[in-house]
């Protein structure tokens, strides 16, 4: 099977980019354009098929045709510049023991390393001197007599970019010319075999070194050798375009996974000893219900490592057959909803949720966890909720802004009308209202009784004004304010945590309305880890 084959097999749906990659590298000694350009979505395979095509077709090339280098990591031009040197110098992925061995006389050196290990350790001491005395023009020495005396990896030094000019120069003739030497590889003329520099997510280079693009767009021309950039990135080059100008890269896109290559990419994920059928069928309702929200192959491949087992656990116990489609598919759809809401935003971590869920759902109906809550409705199986422990460690929010969260939400679901009677301060029933006084009050504002179904809890949160909250809020805290403590800021940052929202517009600074956007059991959550009694301050509310 040739490359191109093995290539096409590995990476279904990208047959037709791997084409034009191979095409534009050519023959290795034949020039290629100076730059090129690879930009998609995430998880659409640019860095692997990049990878995989280098690896591929420079295999058996020593020391390296390539570098590969991961812009979050080389953070700024030198380190872009050193790590580059070091792999084009260096074997790709080999131990120190694989380098290849420098084409001078080393048996005077051989025969000291032999004497002793004193008389090594002397002659490694003499050697590093040497190093540190040794100007540019012995560069290419000093590394040869490095690498025969330790045999280690050679780390160079390379501060701009007119050292790294000359370090390509000197490493593509140096190597070039140990390739004419070498009748047994199918090389072309010395001097022409292509080098291949990819910078992954290019994009961080806008922000740390954007003068550095339109040079490394010219390095073919400035070095005068057969040298090709290549950028990998997710946004379109006219983003990359400076006010100087500079070359142009051949663009090359990765389209979207069509649901075709989506299912063939999943297909390759099936669990040993599972039937492929029913896999298959999983795959294709998985990806039904949630390509529309979520277009990023490792999330779906992400959904689907978790949710299959739940989905063929009935099958396992003997409670359902494989062919009883329509009962797997209502048996899955509450663990669906959940994962849509829990895991897909990140709100508590992949292992701790199928970990309730399988608990869950190995318990009988009707025996569940006094830390869990049922949801009414949930078919043939119970939903993993989140406990007030979850609550108070995903919204770890300061002291004071947890009580403004809960004044919030006393502004929400409280009358105003009952404000005196509930966190006046001369009050003589000190903020608490008794049943009769409850029952008097749901009277007087039409209420028949408490569970009415107009009550407060049923109609959801009301808009109240700022001015009114920060009252309620005074009001509820014992303590005071400290004065590095701005109220109006944690509301913002309430605000843009979409804990509160906004119903005024953004322009209109006086007056401003908000609505709590809190459940009742986050909010109890979160007053419990206050030691804040909040059902004394609620109307109508259970």
């Amino acid at each position: 099977m040739s490359h191109r084959e093995q290539l096409h097999d590995a990476f279904p749906g990208r047959a037709k980019q791997i084409n034009q990659i191979l095409g534009f590298m050519g023959k290795p000694w034949v020039s290629t354009p100076p730059s090129l350009l690879i930009n998609g979505n995430a998880s659409l395979g640019k860095t692997a098929v990049v990878k995989a095509v280098l690896s591929t077709v420079l295999a058996g090339k020593s020391p390296s045709r390539y570098a590969f280098l991961d812009c979050v990591e080389c953070h700024t031009p030198r380190l872009i510049f050193e790590h580059a040197i070091y792999q084009f110098r260096n074997p790709p992925l080999s131990p120190p023991t694989t380098l290849p061995k420098p084409k001078i006389e080393i048996s005077t050196e051989q025969d000291s390393l032999n004497q002793g290990t004193g008389e090594q350790e002397a002659e490694e001491g003499s050697i590093s001197n040497k190093r540190k005395n040794t100007t540019r023009g012995d560069t290419r020495k000093k590394q040869k007599t490095g690498i025969a005396i330790t045999n280690e990896h050679i780390w160079d030094k390379c501060e701009n970019i007119n050292e790294f000019v000359e370090w390509c120069r000197k490493i593509c003739d140096q190597d070039d010319m140990d390739d004419s030497n070498n009748t047994s590889q199918d090389v072309g003329p010395a001097g022409k075999d292509t080098r291949y520099l990819v910078l992954d997510r290019a994009e961080r280079l806008r922000d740390t070194a954007p003068t550095l693009i339109p040079v490394l767009m010219r390095l073919q021309e400035l070095t005068g050798r057969n040298i090709c950039v290549i950028l990998i990135t997710q946004i379109v080059w006219e983003k990359f375009r400076s006010k100087t100008g500079g070359y142009e890269p051949i663009v090359l896109n990765f389209p979207q996974y069509t649901k075709t290559e989506t299912i063939a990419i999943l297909e390759r994920d099936m669990p040993s000893g599972e039937d492929p059928i029913m896999y298959m069928r999983f795959v294709d309702l998985v990806y039904d219900v949630f390509q529309r929200n979520c277009k990023d192959l490792n999330e779906i491949r992400h959904l689907v490592s978790l949710l299959f087992p739940l989905y063929v656990k009935p099958v396992k116990d003997g409670k359902m057959q494989s062919t009883e489609v329509l009962k797997l598919h209502r048996h899955i759809q509450a663990y669906f909803v959940e994962a849509m809401d829990k895991l897909y935003l990140r709100e508590i971590s992949s292992m701790e949720w199928s970990d309730r869920t399988l608990q869950i759902a190995s318990k009988s109906e009707g025996h569940h966890d006094s830390g869990l809550t049922r949801i009414s409705g949930a078919p043939g199986s119970e939903r993993a909720m989140m406990t007030a422990v979850d609550v108070q460690n995903i919204f770890d929010l300061p002291y004071f802004t947890k009580f403004i969260l809960i004044a919030s939400f006393l502004a929400s679901y409280n009358p105003p009308k009952l404000d005196m009677r509930y966190f006046a301060k001369v009050s003589n029933q000190g903020g608490k209202m008794t049943k009769r006084a409850k029952n008097a009050a749901a009277k007087k504002h039409g209420h028949e009784q408490l569970g009415s179904k107009f009550r407060q809890q049923l109609l959801g949160p009301k808009t109240f004004q700022i001015e009114r909250m920060l009252a309620i809020f005074y009001s509820i805290l014992d303590e005071e304010v400290e004065e590095n403590v701005n109220v109006h800021t944690q509301i913002a940052s309430l605000v843009s945590l979409r804990l509160l929202q906004r119903i005024t517009p953004m322009d209109k600074l006086d007056s401003i309305k908000c609505k709590c956007n809190v459940s009742y059991e986050t909010i109890k959550a979160i007053a419990k880890s206050t030691k804040f009694d909040i059902d004394k301050y609620l109307y109508d509310f259970s």
